[in-house]
């Protein structure tokens, strides 16, 4: 029996010999155990399994006290990592137990509190004291607390004073601690927003002021785009907020400003932070806003972040309203509205510094009415007031737009013209101005019509010859106005008792003007006008010439006035207008020979009756064809009687005569009756085309007449031209036909002719007076 417990027990012996290093003795001796040795090798076998249980268990309580420790370790760190990182958070902190005692607390809670951690142990809760309500748990907490559910957090604003006396804003978050369904306590972070809310609070103030502030204010980017707009801005310039934003304001684009005055503000803008000025922007009707603004530069509030620019515009245009009704009001007559002696002055002053530069001439003309002294006397003066507005509203119509009327004395007027005047044309303006005051005022005075008559003396003073400031001007035309009062009321006297060269030639020129077609002085030449499409000759302009036997060539420009002024136009015209329609029918069907003729005809001819019937007799006697005679006639004859030249031009056009209005543009251009005219071309004048190289606003204004043209269905023909470029221009712009040195200069019948375009003789250009070529 003992010999097969052993043999049972060998193999549990040899693992526990394994196990614990021992060899058993039997494995070397290999000897035979019965008996008593037996049970004693089987209690050393069961005695060697008890100890290696014990050591087993003892290694493995080792084992798991080394993993304890080490779990501990772990947790020590992480205690102190979590307690670094509480120490390190700037909000305050705390952990509360579901009693509400403080347990952990940071040392910013501590500073805001003014209390310690020991201390905040030992107050148990916060109920009654002082400073700290904030951190006293929402009923919702409590109540989830006691009912052990997981709430949500809770925020709370609190308003409370430090230990310092400061008081200062907590923005409080207060949450429930939950661990397998227990309620552990609460953990709250408070933090300090009391900067925040006086952002919040200034943001308001800035919000409201933005919103109902007076004057507009943009906000832009720091690529100039709009991107915020507060309502007065849009009511200043018509647009909503969401059609300003994301543009560019107009004042600050290249259209709406020069570069050299961006370049300007944005100098000052970078040098100082900001700039003030008077800008003009176009609100959304298109009307000028006057603008006071002021743009600042705003630096970027963080690195990284970009500027932008805050604009403050303020509508002046009140101001400008107020400030330009009182300097009105400085320098214009109360009564009349005309301009007064001070602007009177700065005006002549003024044209003579043009005058100087430009090498010409300023007329003033000195008006006294007479018998307005009797008017003040006897109708009294609200009757004076009324014949000084009138006289000046008639002054008005005669005079240019270039001119000035002002109002000096009592009843007093001074009228100064400028440019290429000289006295006769000054002369011929005053006796105009005569004129005007010939027929009798019908005035309303104190609910009565009254009649009075009145006339008007005037002396003329010319710069340079007669003076060569304002003082000298205003004295000697004063002079020469009291002469011509004195002498002969209701004329013009220039100052100088004598007549004066311009007069004794004028004399001279009348008596030989007058014998000049009798003596067949008179002569017609020709000018080319050429269809710029392709330089076809298609016709030609009489010019009327006067070759006196002592004087030579005499200018256009000094014996046409004359004949108007004295009505000897009316035989001249009759003797051009049969010689060029002769001239007309000769060239019919002759090649390379114009087939139109231009004729130019005075308002005075026109008003002659029967002038229909002088054509029609014309034309049946020299056998031309209505169609080849154009008619020329000037924007005047619209001013004296509009309808009466509509019919007549009218009559005219029936028959197939061609009517054309001649220097369009440089007259009292009347748009409303030029649509009714009976016309077919219109004629630019020479002053325009002269200048279309040098000149963007004449450019302006001749593309303007074509434009004008073409919408009228009229044919466009433009003086004057005498360079190949004012050619191309033309041509580039539309304009139907030309005439000028350019293509051909006035010349006899025979040698005008169909051929390459007439070039100008430059150096004969030079020579000729340039009197001369005005009227070529």
């Amino acid at each position: 029996m003992g010999q097969q417990l052993f043999q049972r027990a060998r193999p549990l012996a040899v693992f526990l010999a394994a196990l614990s290093g021992l060899q058993p003795a039997w494995a070397a001796d290999r000897w035979t155990l019965s008996g008593v040795g037996a049970w004693m090798v089987g209690l050393g076998l069961i005695a060697i399994l008890i100890m290696g249980l014990a050591l087993r268990l003892l290694l493995v309580l080792r084992l798991r006290l080394r993993r304890r420790r080490l779990e501990l370790l772990a947790v020590r760190r992480e205690r102190s990592k979590l307690s670094a990182l509480l120490n390190a958070i700037p909000d305050p902190v705390y952990f509360r137990d579901q009693q509400g005692a403080f347990e952990v607390c940071n040392p910013a809670f501590e500073q805001c509190t003014g209390l310690s951690e020991l201390q905040l142990r030992a107050l148990g809760g916060v109920q009654g004291v002082a400073g700290l309500e904030w951190a006293d748990l929402p009923e919702s907490l409590r109540a989830a607390s006691l009912a052990l559910t997981t709430p949500a957090p809770q925020r709370t604003l609190s308003w409370t004073t430090r230990p310092d006396g400061q008081r200062v804003c907590l923005d409080v978050v207060q949450a429930p601690v939950m661990v397998d369904g227990e309620n552990l306590g609460s953990v709250g972070v408070a933090r300090d927003v009391t900067r925040l809310r006086e952002a919040m609070t200034q943001l308001h103030r800035a919000v409201t002021v933005f919103e109902h502030c007076g004057e507009g204010i943009m906000v832009l980017d720091a690529d100039l785009l709009i991107r915020d707009v507060n309502p007065a801005l849009c009511a200043i310039t018509g647009y909503s907020c969401e059609e300003l934003l994301g543009s560019m304001p107009q004042y600050l684009q290249i259209g709406g400003q020069t570069p050299d005055f961006l370049q300007d503000l944005w100098a000052e803008v970078a040098a100082k932070g900001k700039w003030s000025g008077e800008l003009l922007e176009r609100n959304k009707a298109g009307l000028a806003v006057p603008l006071w603004a002021t743009i600042v530069c705003v630096p970027p509030a963080e690195l990284g972040g970009e500027q932008h620019y805050l604009a403050v515009l303020t509508d002046i245009s009140r101001i400008k309203q107020t400030e330009a009704e009182l300097l009105h009001q400085e320098l214009h007559d109360r009564l009349t509205g005309l301009p007064n002696a001070a602007l009177l002055r700065d005006r002549i002053s003024r044209q003579i510094s043009v005058a100087e530069r430009d090498r010409t001439s300023v007329a003033v003309l000195y008006i006294d009415l007479d018998g307005f002294r009797e008017v003040n006397d006897i109708a009294g003066h609200t009757a004076g007031d009324a014949v000084l507005k009138e006289a000046a509203d008639r002054f008005l119509k005669v005079v240019r737009v270039s001119d000035s009327v002002a109002r000096v004395g009592a009843d007093e007027f001074v009228v100064v013209l400028s440019g290429l005047v000289d006295e006769e044309t000054a002369m011929r303006l005053g006796e105009r101005l005569i004129d005007s005051m010939r027929e009798p005022m019908q005035l309303q005075v104190a609910d009565k019509m009254q009649r009075f008559m009145l006339g008007a003396s005037i002396g003329l003073a010319l710069f340079p010859t007669d003076g060569t400031t304002v003082d000298d001007l205003l004295r000697n035309a004063e002079a020469a106005m009291c002469r011509a009062k004195a002498h002969a009321r209701n004329t013009v006297q220039a100052y100088r008792p004598e007549l004066t060269a311009a007069v004794q030639l004028r004399f001279e020129l009348t008596h030989a003007l007058r014998h000049a077609n009798e003596l067949a002085q008179f002569r017609l030449e020709y000018q080319p006008q050429v269809r710029l499409s392709d330089g076809a000759l298609i016709g030609a302009e009489a010019l009327l010439r006067w070759r006196h036997p002592v004087r030579g060539a005499i200018s256009p420009v000094e014996f046409i006035p004359l004949a108007e002024d004295t009505g000897l136009i009316v035989q001249i015209g009759q003797w051009v207008l049969e010689t060029a329609c002769a001239q007309a029918a000769a060239w019919q069907g002759v090649a390379g020979k114009p087939q139109q003729v231009a004729v130019n005809v005075s308002a005075r001819q026109l008003r002659q009756p029967g002038f229909v019937q002088l054509v029609d007799a014309t034309l049946a006697a020299s056998g031309c064809p209505p169609h080849a005679l154009e008619l020329e006639v000037t924007e005047s004859l619209l001013l004296e009687d509009a309808e009466g030249a509509i019919e007549l031009l009218g009559a005219l056009s029936q028959r197939g005569v061609r009517v054309a209005i001649d220097d369009f543009g440089t007259g009292y251009s009347s748009l409303s009756y030029l649509r009714r005219m009976p016309i077919q071309t219109l004629k630019i004048d020479r002053s325009f085309v002269s200048e279309l190289g040098s000149d963007a606003n004449v450019a302006a204004i001749a593309r303007t007449v074509i434009v004008l043209a073409r919408s009228l269905n009229l044919d466009v023909l433009a003086e004057g031209v005498e360079t190949a470029e004012q050619a191309a221009w033309l041509r580039r712009e539309g304009c139907d036909w030309a005439q000028g040195w350019h293509f051909g200069r006035p010349m006899a019948p025979a040698d005008i002719h169909q051929g390459p375009m007439y070039k100008p003789q430059l150096d004969i250009v030079r020579k000729t007076p340039a009197t001369e070529l005005l009227s070529a």
